[in-house]
């Protein structure tokens, strides 16, 4: 038993450095490509690159829940994600924007893919803590940013070239040690269906026990149980669709109102803050109601984050505590909504490699909506010649999805899923 968990956290830290050492090429190239895009072009195509990444993410979620066992096979979530490392290396050659937002689209498609393929493979590991999975990971990939963001000032940004050659080695890298860990799990997981295949049986030859009507109601119950409620997906879009402002939303706004701090600032500071907390505060939350409390406080910090930055817009120090909100927003909400749908799968035995590419496609829908929205409200915000009013709107939005968060997601989801009541 030792060596078998010995085994597992063996395998899953090969998937998170594969991870860290890919955010760390993401770092590298996003804030380049969107500023050199915005300064070259317009600040439209800037943010059509972020679209298209996320129209690429989304289109790839959707095609994994609709064909799971296919792209879950170690071979595809490798290839896509050399698909993925591939479209970004041609990225440096492309010298039109709507052809860079193309390949975007491309990069996009191979992330949506493979990214619910490593969280499925993540949960083989059922040896391990889910909680600790997901809080590792999202650890995993704020080391990688944060690395990245420090290579970004000695790598020469006159060089795309070379930028996105570092990027792609950092993506085979990764396909490497994803199909080394892959394998691995995938034998392990041959071992654990035989040993569990006599327990299965008789499991099955007891249920059918059960008289017709108790049968039919179970059948019932299990058809619904195997769908999480769409408010939940949307929450998550909702969520991520207002997380990535630092991305866009700060990055216009710092230029133009709090000039005196690096437009840089946001992301590594949210980046270490993430690192530092995830782990010790995802290990709090244990019990189903446990984790629904974390999304409420992730919107909460959302919502207060967007607050101040309507009351003190001028400040650059209310930019900065802003940043520390919306990372503490992502350090209890992404892990809890990892779980929540790994608990859920478990409970109504739902195919969980289709769950997570959904909640994928929901989250990258979010960031694409977000994307596009920040530069918007920006837009409109300088229309009106009211700098308040993107924060007015995010922050009206955000305390919607704060109430929703407390009773009604909560309720749908247990009357899908069959659970009890948390009271």
């Amino acid at each position: 038993m030792h060596n078998k968990k010995f085994n597992s956290l063996a395998n899953s830290y090969l998937i998170y450095i594969g991870v860290a050492i890919a955010s760390g090429g993401v770092a590298l190239y996003t804030p380049l490509i969107v500023s050199e895009t915005g300064k070259n072009f317009s600040g439209f195509w800037a943010a059509s690159i972020l679209f298209g990444l996320n129209l690429g993410r989304v289109i790839g979620s959707f095609a994994g829940s609709r064909f799971s066992r296919a792209v879950n096979h170690p071979l595809m979530v490798c290839g896509n994600i050399f698909l993925e490392g591939i479209a970004l290396y041609c990225m440096a050659f492309l010298q039109q924007a709507w052809a860079l937002a193309l390949f975007a689209v491309l990069a996009g498609f191979g992330s949506g893919l493979s990214f619910p393929g490593l969280k499925n493979y993540l949960l083989k590991l059922r040896d391990l803590d889910q909680s600790s999975l997901f809080s590792r990971l999202a650890f995993a990939i704020r080391m990688g940013l944060v690395s990245g963001y420090l290579m970004a000032s000695w790598v020469p940004h006159e060089s795309l070239r070379l930028v996105f050659l570092i990027v792609l080695i950092t993506f085979i890298a990764y396909g490497i040690f994803m199909l080394i860990a892959m394998r691995a799990i995938s034998e392990h997981e041959k071992q654990y269906l035989a040993l569990h295949t006599a327990l299965a049986q008789q499991e099955k030859h007891a249920s059918t026990l059960q008289t017709n009507s108790a049968s039919a109601g179970a059948s019932t119950t299990g058809q619904r149980a195997a769908e999480l409620p769409i408010l939940f997906y949307l929450s998550n879009a909702m969520f991520w669709c207002f997380a990535i402002q630092p991305m866009i939303g700060f990055s216009l706004h710092i230029p133009k109102f709090t000039p005196d701090i690096p437009v840089s600032t946001p992301f590594w500071i949210s980046a270490l803050v993430i690192i530092f907390f995830q782990i010790p505060i995802s290990k709090r939350a244990i019990r189903i109601r446990d984790h629904f409390r974390f999304l409420q406080i992730g919107y909460g910090c959302l919502f207060l984050s967007f607050l101040l930055m309507l009351v003190f817009t001028h400040s650059a120090a209310a930019v900065i505590v802003s940043a520390v909100l919306l990372s503490f927003g992502q350090v209890f909400y992404g892990p809890s909504l990892d779980v929540l749908t790994a608990r859920f799968a478990d409970k109504t035995h739902a195919d969980t490699g289709k769950l997570m590419s959904k909640q994928m496609l929901y989250q990258s829908m979010g960031n694409m909506v977000g994307s596009l929205a920040g530069g918007i409200l920006f837009d409109l915000s300088q229309h009106f010649d009211s700098p308040r009013l993107n924060w007015l709107l995010l922050a009206l939005a955000s305390v919607v999805m704060v109430i929703l968060s407390k009773n009604k997601i909560p309720q749908l989801y247990r009357q899908a899923g069959n659970m009890p009541s948390a009271h």
